[in-house]
């Protein structure tokens, strides 16, 4: 069971830190310099299955994680935080659950708003007021999918850390 638990959890973090790497160092900067009229159809094309695709994966990566740390061999909570393991762990944790609320509870509310007021002036020039709208989201998101996969790498960092402690 735990080869099964640990088969899954590993290709989900695969998938999951894959795509948000890809978003933030490839194809964000490259449609950023290609300017709104070509970012906006293609983030709204795409972000609709990334977030389920994400989602899905973060589900899996969460609940089998919590499965293999119940069959691990430890003994109690204690060992959480007696333990390099325990230690390494709880911080992967919590990186990882940080990255959840940042990314479904922040990016996604904001890429929602920022895809509707593309979809407003489609086919016009914005307004100053929504250009300078525009522009405040793009740079949100831009931020907050920094942070998002500098959390992700210090989930994964301390994962792969975690076996040889």
């Amino acid at each position: 069971m735990y080869t099964t638990l640990r088969l899954l959890h590993v290709v989900s973090s695969i998938y999951f830190v894959g795509s948000i790497t890809f978003m933030v160092l490839v194809l964000g900067p490259r449609l950023k310099r290609l300017g709104p009229t070509i970012q906006g159809p293609v983030m709204s094309a795409l972000s609709p299955v990334m977030v389920a695709l994400n989602a899905i994966s973060f589900i899996i990566i969460m609940v089998t994680g919590i499965l293999m740390i119940f069959t691990a061999n430890w003994h109690s909570w204690g060992d959480l935080v007696s333990t390099g393991w325990g230690w390494d762990i709880l911080i992967g944790i919590v990186a990882t659950i940080v990255a959840a609320v940042v990314g479904f509870g922040l990016i996604v509310p904001t890429g929602i708003r920022q895809g509707k007021l593309g979809a407003s002036i489609a086919g016009r020039a914005p307004t100053p007021e929504e250009g300078q709208q525009l522009q405040g989201l793009s740079a949100k998101l831009e931020k907050l999918t920094r942070i998002n996969f500098t959390l992700v790498a210090i989930a994964l960092a301390t994962m792969v850390i975690a076996r040889y402690l």
